[in-house]
This record gives C-alpha cells, structure tokens and sequence, in this order.
C-alpha cells in the first residue's frame, strides 16, 4: 500500500507491506521516515539504521538514503522543504538530529487527519490547503529536537485578541476581498507576521482560521444571493470566487445541510 499526497510545499506518504526503494538523496528538502508498525530498516550516508515503531530518522538535504520494510510494517514520511522549515526558525542554518522519537499512535492519528483534509481538500482552493500545511509544519518543528531548540523566540507563544490592529486590518482586507483568490501569505504580510503565527493567532482571535472565516463568509453571501435573487447557481459560484459551481456545491451542502437548489426552494 503506497499513499501520497504532494503539495507546493510538502509531501505526505504513506506505505505498508513489503518494500524497498533504491539509493537517493533529496537536494532542498528534509525527509523524516517514521515506522508506526514492524522495523523500517534504512541506509543513511552508508550507516544501517533498525528503526522501531515511532523511531524516526532525519534525512537531510542531499544525504543519500534509502530503506526497506517487510510485509508487516508501516512508514510515514514527511518530506518538506528547507525554505519553508526555515521561515519558522528564524535563522539561516538548521539542523535536526538525525535520532527522533514520536508517539506511534499520536503521529499515526494526525497523519490521518492531515491526509484526509488534504485529499478532502479542492486543488483550487489554496487557503484551505496551505492551512493544513501549516500545521505540518508547526508540528515537524515543535516535535523534532534540533539546532532550534537552542534559539529563543522561534515558536514562541502568543497572547493575541481582536483588539490587535493588525488582525482588525487583515479582517477588514477579508471582508473588503473574500471573493477573490486570498492567500495565507498575503493576510500575514497585512498582520506583520509569519504565516504560521498568523494562522495561530487569528484562530485566537476569532475562534476559526483564515479559511473557515472566508468561507463562512461566502456561505452567508450566497445564501443571501439564493433568497433575494434570481442569479443562476453557476453566477453565485462565479461571484463568490470558487472555482467552479461543483466546489461551490460541494462546500455549501457542507456549510448548510443543504444543495443550493433546496436552499432556494425553501426560502425563495
């Protein structure tokens, strides 16, 4: 069984049963392997490692790697980019150490949240997609040990309420575009923040993230256009900014418990 997902900036496997792949290194990304189920057993830089259930190992860039697993294990591999690990260290170097150790069954859990939401998610709809990316993110940096873990101020916690100007700006810029296409990074340059403190404290802020917000939004606005107008499905999606009436669809019967054609039908 071979599960995976690929995102600008990470990929996600999962693989169980018998198998082997052959010598390779990764130019810019970190790779970080992680049995849940048998013994991983993987060549790093022509050292031999037995990996046990929730023993990881850091490959780092261009270190060359590779493993094999029998027909009764499992892996997780995260495979992320230096730049984007880089962004929350808040330095230029970073090093892991090549020894980790995760709860098998906690990773195993969110690994399935994280792949269900990404697989769940539209390719168009990138907001919903970098959200679930970020918390990958933050969760590699805050569970790997590591040359960040001797810095102060990276990842540091955040008190942070509506009161915050910034926030108010960047709720103002959503209400002002949320029909358009709005990036992470574009609201955290309003908020003067990283993207993965800002998703952290507009969450704080307003109880949802960026994503949520925007789409409950457009979810009211659309049931709005569905009571007081005659505007074709197709003319709401466009106007709200999906990418097609079928993401429109989608994403309203969630929102509401409803197709658009009942919604209109009962309250036209």
């Amino acid at each position: 069984m071979i599960v995976q997902i690929t995102t600008p900036q990470l990929e996600l496997w999962r693989i169980g049963g018998e198998y082997v792949n052959l010598p390779h290194a990764h130019e810019n990304e970190f790779q970080i392997t992680v049995p849940i189920c048998g013994t991983c057993f993987l060549t790093q830089e022509e050292k031999q490692y037995a990996l046990a259930e929730g023993g990881g190992l850091v490959q780092h860039p261009q270190e060359n790697h590779f493993f094999n697993i029998g027909a009764e294990a499992e892996v997780l591999i995260f495979k992320v980019g230096q730049k984007s690990l880089k962004e929350l260290a808040k330095h230029e170097q970073l090093e892991f150490s090549p020894r980790q150790q995760f709860d098998p069954a906690s990773v195993n859990a969110m690994f399935r949240r994280w792949m269900g939401e990404l697989l769940a998610c539209d390719q168009a709809d990138r907001l919903a997609q970098e959200e679930t990316e970020t918390q990958v993110l933050y969760y590699l940096f805050s569970s790997l040990s590591g040359s960040h873990k001797h810095k102060t101020g990276a990842a540091s916690p955040l008190t942070v309420s509506c009161s915050d100007p910034f926030i108010r700006q960047t709720l103002e810029y959503i209400h002002a575009h949320y029909t358009d296409d709005i990036h992470i990074d574009e609201l955290a340059s309003i908020a003067l923040q990283s993207r993965f403190h800002f998703i952290r404290s507009f969450k704080s802020a307003t109880r949802v993230t960026p994503y949520q917000y925007v789409l409950r939004l457009r979810m009211e606005e659309a049931r709005r256009l569905l009571r007081q107008t005659n505007s074709s499905i197709t003319d709401v999606s466009c106007n709200l900014g999906f990418s097609s009436p079928s993401q429109f669809y989608r994403a309203f019967v969630k929102a509401v418990g409803s197709t658009p054609e009942q919604y209109r039908s009962m309250h036209h």
